[in-house]
């Protein structure tokens, strides 16, 4: 990570939050994704899911992620950045490629067309480990909570 983006992260930062991990995200792919064609309405209708390599994420070599003790922060350019509240069942999938790449999907968002736009760690190396710690994280979070007695 460069200077710049550890100022934005820690200017980012609350009151007792410690970073558990940072680094960059949406790294190129090695080969181009396929091209897929636009689903019907009825296969959106019925919630035909569109591949993540079909998905355009919107995140350039510029973008990091942080991993907090209480959060997770996404930051693609705009003055604030996407969190996630650390919980149980925040993450929605998980993808790894075969050169240990990959993303960790958070969250959708459907775009103006009706297509679902992927949200969260999209395109990180070592995704395997970045996986585990953001899990580790999440129980951390769930047993210092007061309700996990």
């Amino acid at each position: 990570m460069t200077p710049l983006q550890h100022q934005i992260l820690a200017a980012s930062l609350r009151d007792g939050e410690s970073v558990l991990i940072a680094a960059p995200c949406g790294l190129p792919r090695h080969a181009p994704a396929a091209a897929t064609p636009k689903s019907s309405f009825w296969a959106r209708l019925f919630g035909k899911k569109t591949p993540a390599g079909g998905v355009a994420s919107g995140h350039t070599n510029a973008d990091f992620f942080a991993i907090t003790t209480k959060r997770v922060l996404v930051f693609s350019g705009s003055a604030e950045p996407k969190e996630w509240f650390l919980m149980l069942g925040m993450i929605q999938r998980f993808d790894v490629n075969p050169d240990g790449s990959g993303s960790i999907i958070l969250d959708y968002e459907l775009t103006a067309d009706g297509e679902r736009r992927l949200l969260g760690l999209i395109n990180i190396a070592d995704a395997e480990n970045v996986y585990n710690r953001l899990r580790s994280a999440i129980d951390d979070a769930y047993n210092a909570s007061p309700w996990s007695v």
